[in-house]
């Protein structure tokens, strides 16, 4: 008699636990009446994000550098360089590539050539590079060491069926904004503008849900992380995704809480971050380690940025539209229609 009694108080409570669960899911949605979801639960989100890889892609910039190095008593200013013909003075010369990687969305074809929004910085590496000698403390006349001027500068976007060249066509330093155009005929492509509806990042609320997507180290990825306001006057969407680098350019979604799926919100542009700056021995190539054998060559002064992983900013789609209007012209000559812009 014990024994069924305790079977039965315990078959009792967890009818209590399992009934309790199904009413607080149950409330949790009831209450959630924002614009914007704060939990996505949706299938039809899942597809959309799957789909929306059609539409964004890949891209990378290489420019090719050549750099003059000067006589530490002949080292001219930023000032003198434009006059000086710099293979006269430079007594070293050398050649090298830089590159950055990102992602882009196509936004419209016109039958023949696709338009894509990125970020700026992805695709904007300066023509001229300046390295200078040590601290000086006289920032106008500070003396260089030696100076990298462009070469060459490839851009490209990757496809399914291969890389499409593109070009660069209108950048905004200040939204972090930059549009491309592909050089060639992509009608033997897979590059679709993306169908997913522009939304009101004004709605955005916070701890409502956000969803990116790009190509980190070239890897294609979806991120989902947690929104907040911000004062700044571009970039007034903050989040917590965790961005590594790659993604800058890609788009970021929010869910409508009326169950038509994924609306598009901004452009991811920037993490937080700072740089490091170390020591590092020359590029004289070592024939056998020995750690406990002292390193007695050059030392150099090297930096490499390091991101504060879960602070990121974008910017918001109202920005972007803006940045089309005021390139319409230019747009319109390359045969881009005026539904864009809307």
């Amino acid at each position: 008699m014990i024994r069924i009694l305790k079977l039965s108080l315990l078959v009792f409570g967890l009818t209590i636990m399992k009934g309790c669960s199904t009413a607080e899911n149950r409330t949790l949605s009831e209450l959630d009446r924002g614009y914007y979801q704060n939990q996505a639960l949706s299938p039809r989100v899942r597809s959309q994000v799957e789909e929306s890889f059609e539409s964004v892609r890949r891209i990378q910039s290489s420019t090719i550098y050549r750099t003059y190095l000067f006589p530490s008593n002949q080292m001219p200013t930023e000032s003198e360089i434009p006059g000086i013909y710099l293979d006269e003075i430079a007594f070293e010369r050398t050649a090298g590539a830089h590159s950055t990687a990102g992602t882009a969305v196509v936004i419209a074809i016109n039958n023949r050539r696709a338009l894509l929004l990125t970020a700026a910085h992805v695709v904007s590496l300066p023509d001229t590079l300046y390295h200078y000698s040590g601290i000086q403390s006289d920032s106008e006349n500070r003396r260089v060491a030696a100076v990298s001027i462009a070469q060459s500068r490839d851009q490209y976007v990757f496809t399914d069926l291969g890389m499409e060249y593109i070009e660069l066509l209108a950048i905004d330093e200040n939204r972090d904004l930059a549009l491309m155009k592909t050089v060639s005929d992509i009608s033997e492509t897979d590059l679709k503008p993306i169908s997913i509806p522009k939304g009101n990042p004004n709605r955005l609320d916070w701890t409502d849900v956000v969803y990116a997507t790009g190509y980190p180290r070239g890897v294609q990825m979806v991120t989902r992380g947690i929104a907040s306001r911000s004062e700044l006057p571009v970039r007034k969407i903050t989040l917590d995704l965790s961005i590594n680098r790659g993604f800058s350019g890609g788009p970021l979604f929010a869910v409508r809480n009326d169950g038509s799926g994924l609306e598009w919100l901004g452009t991811i542009t920037s993490a937080m971050g700072e740089r490091d700056y170390f020591l590092v021995p020359d590029d004289t190539p070592v024939e056998e380690f020995k750690p406990d054998m002292p390193y007695r060559g050059e030392l150099y002064v090297r930096s490499s940025p390091r991101i504060y992983y879960g602070i990121s900013n974008a910017a918001d789609i109202n920005e972007a539209t803006n940045f089309l209007r005021e390139n319409w012209l230019l747009l319109l000559s390359h045969g881009f229609t005026p539904e864009i812009f809307e």
